[in-house]
């Protein structure tokens, strides 16, 4: 797995410098710091601001334009070698302003999330990346209004299996949505929550293993999954207790990537899609 880390890196490095350029241009509307203990830091303002967590962290965050309440909070994990710049690259950050919900991209410890057995220097050091992200969430929370039946993780690669792990482990998520991840630490009996898996049936570089969410089905309580495909997306859903859904997509033709339009499955869109059905019970 180290060695397709290393073939991602030169492709996460371009595109970093790609997308922190756009950032920077929006983070002129709304940037701010947070200092060490974010009680004492101002509320954060519509649009994209920047917070420094203890220890140095740090996160961007994009507040929509318009909020209604409570919003929910979607949490966006990047690949290995990638920042939060690239996860705002993986489409949900122009729905945030359209869908009303705030963007949190947090920066892994040199471009990686230690998600048990996997990955780079994160992993190397035994980084606590769960307590990170917990942080990350509880700092945005303190400042600005999130609704907490409706936080949320999602990533890509080393960043899914971030995402899997903090649903492992925390009880923080009322849904996940990996892609093209796997769990690589141990998930024995993980809290109910609702997973949506995406992967590519060509990806050669995180292989999609059968049986990925099986903890899930379990602890959700589901019932025997429907299977239905649309052109090259292949979906296979189990409706569970309490409303709650562990669905898995897989896509022909699509190696490791983020699958857009182009693949027959608008990723972010749909991730959203399905936060916005599966809000915590």
């Amino acid at each position: 797995m180290m060695r397709a880390a290393r073939r991602w890196a030169a492709a996460g490095a371009a595109a970093a410098l790609l997308i922190e350029g756009a950032l920077a241009g929006c983070s002129a509307h709304g940037a701010a710091t947070a200092p060490d203990g974010a009680a004492h830091a101002a509320p954060l303002k519509p649009g994209v601001s920047a917070l420094t967590l203890p220890g140095g962290r740090t996160a961007t965050v994009h507040v929509p334009s318009h909020l209604a309440g409570p919003a929910p909070l979607v949490l966006v994990l990047h690949e290995i070698a990638g920042n939060g710049a690239v996860a705002a690259g993986y489409g949900f950050d122009p729905l945030v302003d359209a869908d009303g919900f705030v963007a949190v991209y947090p920066d892994g410890i040199d471009g990686s999330w230690n998600a048990g057995g996997c990955c780079g220097d994160a992993s190397d050091n035994g980084t606590d990346d769960v307590a990170f992200l917990t942080s990350v969430v509880k700092q945005v929370e303190a400042r600005t209004a999130i609704d907490p039946k409706r936080v949320y993780a999602t990533g890509f690669s080393n960043g899914a299996m971030m995402a899997y792990r903090l649903a492992c482990e925390t009880s923080l998520f009322a849904a996940i949505a990996p892609m093209s991840g796997d769990v690589v630490t141990d998930c024995t009996h993980p809290v109910p929550a609702s997973v949506l898996h995406v992967h590519g049936m060509d990806d050669t570089d995180v292989v999609d293993r059968v049986g990925i969410d099986n903890p899930w089905r379990t602890a959700d309580g589901c019932a025997p999954p429907t299977v239905a495909q649309s052109g090259q997306v292949h979906t296979s859903t189990a409706e569970c207790a309490d409303g709650r859904v562990v669905e898995l997509v897989t896509i022909d033709g699509m190696s490791h990537q983020v699958s857009t339009a182009v693949n027959g499955y608008d990723a972010a869109a749909r991730i959203w899609a399905f936060f916005e059905a599966h809000p915590g019970a």
